[in-house]
């Protein structure tokens, strides 16, 4: 069995200023703690590292070194595995896409899942209400 966690809890995790940032970093502590593997698509990654290092959405945003210090940090871990674009990656990206008839901002929602899907992953803990619509995927709210 495996899992994955979505950019914005890694996120809340980071930021203090957040109101979930405690409950978030308790649960990527858990996550860490777990022996199931740890799936981190590389979509959430390269999202976490944007959005981290940002100064218009973080009020103290990470610096590049901090934010890569962190993923590194997590793929360390014996159990976590970076998964990425391979197989029918964009035939599963493209059904998904037009099968909820999705549009801007959707797009990296389908990509994350798109991804998951190819590498059998079907546990997404996300606070994103917007993965529920995703059929192939169980979205879960972790607190």
């Amino acid at each position: 069995m495996s899992f994955a966690v979505d950019t914005n809890l890694l996120l809340y995790a980071v930021n203090q200023d957040s109101e979930f940032h405690q409950s978030a970093k308790k649960f990527i502590e858990t996550c860490a703690q777990k022996e199931e593997s740890w799936m981190m698509p590389y979509p959430v990654v390269h999202a976490f590292l944007r959005i981290s290092t940002h100064a218009a959405i973080l009020p103290k945003p990470l610096t590049s070194s901090q934010s890569f210090d962190i993923v590194e940090s997590i793929l360390r871990l014996p159990h976590v595995v970076c998964i990425g674009e391979e197989g029918d990656l964009w035939k599963i990206y493209k059904e998904e896409v037009f099968s909820l008839h999705l549009k801007g901002n959707d797009f990296p929602d389908a990509l994350i899942v798109s991804v998951l899907k190819v590498h059998g992953v079907s546990t997404f803990y996300t606070k994103d209400r917007g993965f529920l619509r995703f059929k192939n995927i169980k979205a879960i709210e972790p607190f």
